[in-house]
């Protein structure tokens, strides 16, 4: 259980580093891999692996915590505008400004769109207990935000894909949010009922921390996945990763700024600022590549796979200045 609990350790301090080698490896393996002849084989352990990456998160998610919501209305509100309106309109916007510049295919933009559209990763938890931020408010946050993807996230995707005169099939969004979202959330509330049950709630906390481990792992896998199977796309095309980057970085720089000078003039106190930075601007991108895989939609899993790479250094750099960001908001230890 200890060795489990350091790797889990291990791969959370290095994420980024890891991320990057499995887009490395995957790139390679793809280019020497007949991934068109194995289409089945590869379906399906994209759906297995998918099911192992979301299924833990959902076993960790306290959901009796979302009768807590009404004390911090005000700011699960402003966590969930902004995660799931002012993100996406963001990208919108920043995506529609691009391409009057940039040859950013249909696809790929609905899939920029699905990085910033889906809900909070359950790292936003950790990122805001490591910077003494409020972290019962950071657990409601994700566990609402979750539930109400089932109807933002294919409701988003489709307006969007309709202003690019893409056609998405509404019930293909729906289908993939059940399977990848529903499904888990409910096995993941059975599960952990089940343990409390089983092993108590001291022996639940202590089986808990290794299940982001299982996520984690399946992430890496799946980045593996999308870029091995679209190497030979990716290869044809290599400014798509460029290209890719640049409206992800515009909108964390965006929103990191723009979010915490809106909430010091709301006058929001440090240690809900900094649970409303990380579950809105933070996002689950296993998520969004399961969504994606599972919509098989060509380009649409590329950005989503790439994102990590610029999401983890933005949201460790606000960690690492969080003490100037305490003295911006006026904070004071108890």
């Amino acid at each position: 259980m200890h060795s489990l609990l350091k790797l889990k350790n291990h791969l959370s301090k290095y994420i980024m580093v890891y991320a990057v080698i499995a887009i490395i490896v995957g790139f390679f393996t793809g280019l020497h891999v007949n991934v068109k002849a194995h289409a089945q084989l590869f379906k399906t352990l994209n759906l297995v692996v998918i099911i192992t990456m979301i299924y833990p998160m959902m076993i960790s998610l306290e959901i009796s915590r979302l009768k807590s919501a009404s004390k911090s209305l005000k700011q699960v509100l402003i966590a969930l505008s902004m995660g799931l309106i002012v993100a996406p309109l963001l990208a919108w916007v920043l995506i529609l400004i691009l391409r009057l510049f940039l040859p950013i295919p249909s696809t790929l933009a609905i899939g920029i769109l699905l990085a910033t559209v889906v809900p909070c990763s359950s790292m936003a938890i950790a990122y805001t207990g490591l910077s003494d931020g409020n972290i019962e408010l950071a657990t409601i946050v994700v566990a609402i935000s979750f539930t109400l993807a089932i109807v933002t996230v294919p409701l988003w995707l489709k307006l969007f894909a309709s202003s690019l005169h893409v056609s998405i099939s509404a019930w293909l969004l729906v289908k993939t949010i059940i399977i990848v979202v529903v499904i888990p959330l409910i096995l993941g509330i059975l599960t952990h009922y089940y343990l409390v049950h089983k092993l108590g709630t001291k022996g639940y906390l202590e089986l808990k921390p290794l299940f982001p481990l299982v996520s984690l792992l399946g992430m890496f896998v799946i980045i593996f996945l999308i870029f091995m199977e679209k190497s030979q796309l990716v290869y044809s095309r290599l400014s798509i990763v460029g290209i890719t980057l640049i409206p992800i970085i515009l909108y964390y720089i965006l929103s990191l700024t723009f979010l915490t000078y809106f909430n010091k003039w709301l006058k929001i106190p440090y240690e809900d600022h900094m649970a409303i930075i990380f579950t809105s601007v933070g996002k689950n991108e296993g998520t969004a590549m399961a969504i994606a895989l599972t919509a098989g939609m060509g380009l649409m899993a590329i950005a989503p796979a790439i994102t990590p790479i610029v999401q983890i250094p933005f949201l460790v750099g606000y960690l690492k200045v969080s003490n100037r960001i305490k003295k911006l908001f006026n904070y004071t230890e108890n």
